[in-house]
């Protein structure tokens, strides 16, 4: 027959088993989430990441055939208006100059975009590692406020077990539970509120029984007798 112990150490570990269950449960479905939202966004910023140098060459070679227009169109003006060769090599100068910072400022907004594209990706990551973390910290704590909570309610159930047993003189489950001494302890205050019952039950005998009420009692067989 299992002991008092083995019962209570059977049942809180039932007990721990499906608490546990419960928040892995939630954990995996928390998880779950955070890592499908975390890849949907990720994806999101990968194909536009991937969309920024197709975007920003479109606009350079828009801008490459503006130049290319607008310098036919000075020298074919500096033909047919016959301005002097140092003057139209002025106006060339000119719009290859516009040309150059133009294209510089646009490479210079794709390197932008390109650099806070990685940022937004980097940041997507670490902000999905923390959320991971935080779940983690979330469930552990819940989980042993549970474990704790469920432990003091097995102990309590058993404590009450305990003291509806020893309403009546037996303190079998207190001395399993807290030892030989506080259960004696516990018996001797019960035995001198009860003398009667304890006279009665066998657990005192007639002369104990004297002492405590200051009547007497005899035993007769299977019988104990209390008299005046």
């Amino acid at each position: 027959m299992a002991s008092l112990q083995e019962t209570f150490a059977q049942r809180q570990n039932e007990s721990a088993a499906q608490v546990n269950d419960v928040y892995n449960k939630q954990y995996d479905a928390q998880t779950a989430g955070l890592k499908s939202t975390y890849e949907r966004s990720m994806s999101d910023a990968q194909t536009a990441a991937k969309a920024i140098a197709p975007q920003y060459q479109l606009q350079a070679n828009t801008l490459a055939g503006q130049y290319e227009k607008a310098r036919r169109n000075a020298n074919l003006n500096a033909m047919t208006s016959g301005l002097a060769s140092g003057t139209g090599q002025q106006q060339q100068n000119a719009l290859r100059n516009q040309y150059l910072t133009n294209y510089g400022a646009l490479r210079g907004q794709e390197a932008g975009a390109v650099t806070e594209a990685n940022q937004n990706m980097v940041k997507l990551t670490n902000d999905y590692n923390a959320a991971l973390a935080n779940a983690r910290a979330e469930t552990e704590a819940k989980r042993n406020q549970s474990l704790i909570e469920n432990y003091n309610n097995n102990q309590n159930r058993m404590d009450t077990q305990a003291a509806a047993m020893a309403a009546y003189g037996n303190f079998d489950m207190y001395r399993q539970l807290y030892g030989d001494a506080q259960a004696d302890q516990m018996r001797n205050v019960w035995i001198a509120q009860n003398p009667d019952a304890a006279f009665r039950s066998g657990m005192i005998s007639k002369e104990d029984y004297k002492k405590l009420t200051n009547k007497n009692a005899v035993i007769g067989g299977k019988y104990r007798t209390i008299y005046q």
